[in-house]
């Protein structure tokens, strides 16, 4: 997509050079009976122009609420590549280095403890190569609601020796900072706080400021409550043989989320189980919450170069591969229609979400399920991919 599609744009025009209505409409479907999907929606974009935007299926099976384009649920750790973006538009401003020590600006130590003196770098964060693990409280954490625990606090407990979620047998890997890759969700919990550290005011409040506000996108946030329960979602969780279909993070089943936390894998009822609408303490890895149209603009945004929210020498540097031979900063690229894209899913209870582009093309897609699917997001990254090639057929 070219600088000269606006933000504002996702909100009116209509598609150019569409894609096949009824082949996608088919294949669509029938991966929605097969897997169990309530609501899916996506758009997809290239050259500039809108190829394809739909939604099938519903938001609520209880109301029979349709999924559109402007419904609203959790993206998960697509929200690490906005965390990321929060970040780096403070590094334009220099006010730290990719290499830096984090220590250097944090008020409680980061160190792993079978390696106290290698230091955990802003980069090594950023592309899973910490040494940070994801413990069982970070897993224990989710509950319907927002949390009361702050971000700052949160994280000062799970790192700080002697803190109430500091665990130095789960909280760490075995390995030193920089030598392996594993990918984690705690290290972008502590990316947001150091946002709020070098930045100015509470994370949201950054974000809100620095991409929501500039890219036009009115529904989007981190809180909860902020978004009124009618545009939202509902994330189902499938159950099936009373195996509840949910991811597994922190070493723990999460299955559905309810009153008293993550289910575990096995619920009585077969069929589909409502979860909350949620949060974590550690919500600045993957508890960003809009619609497709919505981070339309985002993705529109990298599409175009970074602007309005970044330069274009900062997103060179973000799409650059730096581990795994795939793992940008935050973003990893893969072959799509025999391009290369960059991307990221995202997987939750009651939800699995897919973001690709391609900034050389102009091209790029949109993927959101109101259900877990797989940890890994295989089968939307395998939707996605299909629009993708159907966009350059």
């Amino acid at each position: 997509m070219g600088a000269g599609l606006a933000a504002s744009c996702w909100s009116a025009c209509r598609n150019s050079s569409p894609l096949p209505e009824t082949r996608l409409d088919d294949y669509l479907s029938e991966r929605m009976d097969a897997l169990h999907i309530p609501g899916l929606a996506g758009l997809v974009v290239r050259n500039g122009d809108i190829v394809w935007s739909g939604a099938k299926g519903v938001a609520d099976l209880d109301t029979g609420r349709a999924m559109t384009l402007d419904t609203v649920q959790n993206i998960a750790s697509i929200s690490k590549t906005v965390t990321t973006t929060a970040l780096m538009q403070l590094w334009e401003r220099g006010a730290f280095q990719l290499e830096d020590d984090v220590n250097q600006y944090l008020s409680f130590p980061v160190v792993n403890p079978n390696h106290p003196q290698e230091p955990i770098t802003f980069a090594q964060l950023l592309t899973h190569v910490s040494s940070i693990a994801d413990g069982t409280a970070y897993s224990r954490l989710y509950a319907c609601g927002d949390p009361e625990l702050s971000l700052g606090a949160w994280i000062e407990e799970y790192f700080t020796p002697g803190g109430r979620f500091y665990d130095a047998s789960e909280n760490f890997h075995d390995f030193a900072p920089g030598e392996a890759y594993a990918y984690n969700n705690v290290a972008f919990g502590l990316v947001g706080h150091l946002v709020e550290v070098l930045g100015e005011g509470a994370f949201p409040v950054q974000c809100e400021r620095g991409i929501f506000q500039p890219l036009g996108m009115r529904d989007t946030g981190w809180i909860v409550t902020g978004i009124e329960p009618s545009r939202q979602a509902i994330p189902y969780t499938w159950v099936e043989s009373g195996e509840a279909r949910g991811p597994t993070w922190g070493g723990e089943a999460q299955g559905a989320i309810g009153q008293d936390g993550p289910s575990g894998s096995r619920i009585e009822a077969d069929g589909y189980r409502a979860n909350c609408f949620y949060n974590h303490p550690n919500y600045p890895d993957g508890f960003l919450r809009t619609s497709v149209r919505q981070l339309g603009a985002y993705l529109n945004a990298y599409l175009a170069g970074g602007a309005p929210i970044l330069e274009r020498e900062t997103v060179d540097t973000m799409l650059r591969v730096r581990s795994e031979e795939i793992w940008g900063l935050s973003w990893y690229v893969r072959d799509v229609a025999g391009r290369p894209f960059w991307g990221h899913g995202g997987a939750d209870p009651g939800v699995n979400t897919r973001i690709d582009l391609n900034p050389a093309d102009g091209a790029g897609a949109i993927v959101f399920a109101n259900t877990f699917i797989d940890d890994t997001t295989a089968e939307v990254r395998d939707i996605s991919a299909r629009l993708l090639a159907e966009a350059y057929s």
